[in-house]
């Protein structure tokens, strides 16, 4: 009856009788069998060492604000990561760890595997995939480590105060009105787009918000807000500037956005310079904006485009929130007449470098751009005659792109007008006040 109280075996107190003269257990603490083996901690070491050699991506790459580290992401899941631990320790000639044991420490490391939101890398795809050879996907590598190094580099020369840099992005299009009713879902609506510049030395922040009936997304519209910001931190700090982006045409390597840039520099008597990082990593510090803004938006109600920035500002508060202001038809200037340079396009004949292939364009105050199609090569400058210097308009004298807002199809109107019984009726005089086509 006593044991079965206790639920203990017979044999279990046999052996309690013949380890000790009162009857009690041994005491565990002194025993042999339970002290640490130094095998294991070398064991415990080898896997931190392990984790510890793996690239880790940048946390504001995933978090607008966090101290725990990502791995690149090569691994899927812990199962893959684990079985390249028990590759390594194989070669190594050592014994693995339990896989229990391996993802405590994994933990206590305080990481997690990174699962990228944005669209994978093409070449990386068609790697994984054996269309390209392994040579050209280690060229690939390289491309995209030299960016990094550069951007990484540039990033110190920020931070030791001498030159502005900043990271540039349009953020994935939003819509207004946006609600949960379902009304609303079989219904076109205003798109609306941000585009955003981060400087990387001090944290700061601009998020300028347009919709659709104020602008297209044409090249003067970014470079009307990129010469808007550069001209107002100028004004308080005439340094060099930096610029990072992707390599997308339309946006950050066209002739027009280079005008742009060119005048300033000239007005301004400064160089800038932007640099352009390899496709399908193109992630960066004005991401993690974009990512706490989305956020912030989870779980609200979008009635008017306007509350993209007021929501904006509140997305962060440490270490300043960010700034955002709305604009309208009227701010955007037209640099794409009277241009300096007619191309960009670092070669003339058939076979000689093109605009794609650009990693570096540095804008001169004597009004020449120079050129890089490789980090590691030389400046050159364009093979192509600029306009005299003593002949350039000054910014502020060149045409507004947009004369009036631009009109909206029928049908999104009418589905903007459909969606207004979902709507409070203060936001109804917007709606019925955007310009739209009768066809």
């Amino acid at each position: 009856m006593f044991l079965a109280t206790l639920g203990i075996k017979d044999w279990f107190i046999r052996y309690w009788l013949t380890k000790t003269d009162c009857a009690m257990p041994p005491d565990v603490s002194s025993s042999t069998s339970n002290r640490r083996n130094p095998e294991k901690i070398e064991d415990h070491k080898h896997v931190e060492k392990f984790l510890g050699d793996l690239p880790k991506m940048p946390s504001h790459y995933c978090r607008a604000k966090t101290s725990r580290e990502y791995l690149e992401p090569i691994f899927s899941n812990m199962t893959q990561l684990y079985h390249a631990y028990k590759d390594n320790c194989e070669l190594e000639g050592r014994e693995c760890l339990g896989r229990k044991l391996f993802d405590k420490l994994f933990l206590k490391l305080n990481l997690s595997l990174f699962h990228p939101k944005k669209d994978q890398c093409d070449v990386c795809c068609s790697h994984k995939t054996g269309n390209i050879t392994d040579e050209e996907y280690a060229q690939h590598v390289l491309k995209k480590d030299r960016a990094r190094k550069e951007k990484d580099t540039d990033k110190g020369i920020a931070q030791s105060g001498a030159c502005h840099v900043f990271t540039q992005d349009v953020e994935s299009v939003k819509l207004a009105p946006y609600l949960q009713a379902s009304a609303i879902y079989y219904k076109t609506k205003l798109c609306v787009h941000n585009f955003t510049l981060y400087n990387i030395a001090t944290k700061e922040v601009m998020c300028y918000w347009f919709d659709e009936s104020n602008s297209t997304l044409e090249a003067s519209v970014f470079a009307s807000c990129l010469v808007d910001h550069l001209e107002k931190v100028l004004s308080l700090k005439l340094l060099p500037v930096v610029l990072y982006s992707d390599g997308c045409c339309a946006q950050n390597r066209n002739v027009t956005l280079s005008n742009a840039l060119l005048r300033l520099a000239i007005e301004k008597n400064i160089v800038i310079t932007q640099k352009y990082l390899e496709k399908g990593h193109t992630h960066m510090e004005c991401d993690s904006v974009h990512s706490a803004i989305e956020c912030k938006l989870k779980g609200k109600e979008i009635y008017l485009p306007q509350q993209y920035m007021a929501i904006s500002k509140t997305a962060r508060s440490d270490p300043m929130p960010y700034q955002a202001c709305y604009l309208d038809y009227t701010f955007f200037t037209d640099f794409s007449k009277e241009l300096i340079y007619k191309s960009i396009r670092p070669g003339k004949k058939v076979g000689d470098p093109v605009v794609t292939d650009l990693r570096m364009l540095e804008y001169r105050p004597n009004g020449t751009i120079w050129y890089k199609v490789s980090f590691d090569d030389e400046l050159h400058p364009l093979p192509h005659r600029p306009t005299a210097i003593n002949s350039i308009k000054q910014i502020n004298s060149l045409q507004k792109l947009y004369a009036a807002r631009i009109p909206i199809t029928k049908r999104k109107y009418q589905d903007l007008q459909d969606l207004k019984s979902v709507l409070p009726s203060s936001c109804h005089s917007f709606y019925d006040d955007l310009p739209h086509s009768n066809h």
